[in-house]
């Protein structure tokens, strides 16, 4: 140890630049101290006690590795210095050096037993080392915030201020265990600093940046760390295993790009087979295979990927504006407008955010009233055509005269008949496809669009033709005799007991239905007649 030349009485022997030393000791001028134990030292080197004296003041200011080496030189001196080797234990455990500690102390205890500082110096390190015992047992284990705690626990008992590196690494390790990327980062780029060159330590930058997705700085901290030390397995299977990563993502992106879809969605799977624990890349992976599948129309399966996308990153942003697009095409409004308003607080300035809520807004409203599509068993997007075909074919099936007594064929009829006054009326869909009549709508909650006052027996007519016979001022055309065998029009196919009427010619026989009605009469005569609005 070499110092700086000291302004000291070359007159003044050993024992006087000792107490001269010890003066500044007790003052706290530890530096000072250090310099005159070391003129002490230059004037008496065969003097245990000055590298004692000076081992004290070098750990009061965390300068452990040297003060360690005065008190070896200490006990080279005099081997029954206790004071000596209790100082090197504590230095050691500063280091981190437990064994070594253990070692000092039992030197210690073997001078004199009944010491009480020996003794509860020996039980601290004790528990210490069942501290960093624990640590172990949980890593072994991946039970890394257990492990984190007893290490933490360690750390209370040594300079804090000046942990080990060892011991850094791994609270780095038991940080990127439990996925904190931030403390990891934290503690090591202080370690970097300490040490541009520690394998180690590059290693760990690497896996910092791997998990939070940066391959490319990964990879070149890993072959920093093998410039360092060529035989550092860690690091190459963390290169593969990187590489082989963004190999498959891009062969994904490319093969999206140029719509092979397939291609695609099975460059994605592959990656996401190569690490499940990479959170940060797997999340991006389910993100854009959820793309392939939206594209594909596979609406749910693409739900469950953004579902899982966002369980590994609840603030992946853009999987929210995927996830609801799926929602609309499911027509699941309430579930897209959770989403879209979760994307309109992530960014109140976006205007498209703002429009797509507000659309999901109005088809969530528009899906809580009644659904004339669905009625009629079709799809919003139903031509005309398919709108009359299906509407002619639940009339038929559920016309009261095939329902004789049947109030819920009865009740179908009716809701049959209002959809398709309004679906077969091309302004009055175009009002309720748009919406621009919720406010207003009578059909909020299970009622139905204001259909004008149409009755149910002239949408019905209107469809099947208007040759039924006479005119009974209520219901059904028909008279007294109900429907008539050779009325011109009727249905399709044949007619009620006779030429028009039901496929096959059938007919109903009898009296007829008084009214028009599709109903059998009372006794007193009287129509009945299908009115909604």
């Amino acid at each position: 140890m070499t110092h700086s030349p000291m302004d000291v009485d070359s007159s003044l022997s050993a024992e006087e630049i000792k107490a001269k030393a010890n003066q500044e000791y007790k003052v706290g001028n530890y530096s000072e101290a250090v310099k005159l134990y070391s003129e002490a030292i230059e004037a008496s080197p065969s003097t245990a006690t000055y590298y004692a004296n000076r081992a004290a003041a070098l750990t009061m200011l965390g300068r452990y590795k040297e003060a360690a080496a005065d008190c070896r030189s200490a006990t080279d001196i005099d081997p029954s210095n206790i004071k000596a080797y209790l100082r090197a234990g504590k230095c050691q455990m500063n280091l981190g050096n437990l064994e070594e500690a253990t070692r000092q102390y039992e030197q210690a205890y073997q001078l004199d037993s009944s010491n009480g500082q020996t003794q509860r110096e020996y039980q601290n390190l004790h528990t210490l080392k069942t501290y960093i015992g624990q640590m172990e047992a949980y890593m072994q284990n991946n039970q890394w915030g257990l492990a984190g705690n007893s290490l933490d626990r360690a750390i209370t008992m040594v300079d804090s201020e000046r942990v080990p590196v060892k011991w850094n690494i791994w609270r780095v390790e038991c940080a990127l265990g439990q996925k904190k990327w931030s403390e990891a980062s934290r503690i090591v780029n202080y370690l970097v600093r300490l040490d541009t060159q520690n394998p180690d330590v590059l290693y760990l930058r690497a896996r910092v940046f791997y998990g939070q997705g940066d391959n490319a700085k990964a990879v070149a901290h890993c072959m920093e760390a093998l410039r360092c030390d060529p035989d550092f397995a860690k690091a190459r299977v963390l290169v593969k295993k990187a590489r082989a990563l963004d190999s498959q993502k891009e062969k994904g992106n490319a093969a999206f790009k140029t719509n092979n879809l397939q291609e695609a969605y099975d460059a994605y799977t592959s990656a996401l087979e190569i690490d499940p624990d990479n959170d940060a890349l797997n999340s991006k992976l389910y993100s854009n295979r959820a793309a392939v599948l939206q594209k594909l129309k596979k609406f749910k399966e693409a739900l469950e990927d953004c579902d899982k996308a966002l369980k590994l990153d609840p603030d992946f942003i853009k999987v929210y504006s995927r996830r609801a697009a799926c929602y609309m095409e499911l027509e699941e409004y309430e579930e897209a407008v959770r989403d879209y308003r979760k994307l309109t607080e992530s960014d109140a300035s976006s205007r498209e955010y703002r429009s797509l809520l507000q659309k999901a807004e109005l088809e969530l409203k528009k899906s809580q009233r009644k659904d004339y599509y669905k009625v009629l068993g079709l799809s919003k997007a139903a031509t005309d055509s398919e709108i009359k075909k299906a509407y002619r074919k639940l009339a038929l099936q559920y016309h009261p005269d095939k329902n004789d007594g049947d109030a819920k064929a009865e009740a179908k009829f009716k809701e049959v008949g209002e959809a398709y006054a309004i679906l077969s009326d091309p302004q009055k869909k175009q009002r309720y496809d748009s919406g621009v009549d919720l406010d207003g709508m009578g059909g909020m909650g299970g009622g139905g669009f204001d259909a004008g006052g149409v009755d149910i027996n002239d949408v019905f007519m209107q469809m099947f033709g208007g040759g039924m016979g006479g005119g009974a001022p209520r219901g059904f055309p028909g008279g007294a005799g109900g429907f008539h065998s050779s009325g011109a029009g009727g249905f399709p196919g044949g007619g009620f007991g006779g030429a028009g009427g039901f496929p096959g010619g059938a007919g109903f026989g009898g009296g007829g239905f008084p009214g028009g009605s599709g109903r059998r009469a009372s006794p007193g005569g009287g129509g009945y007649t299908f009115h909604f609005g």
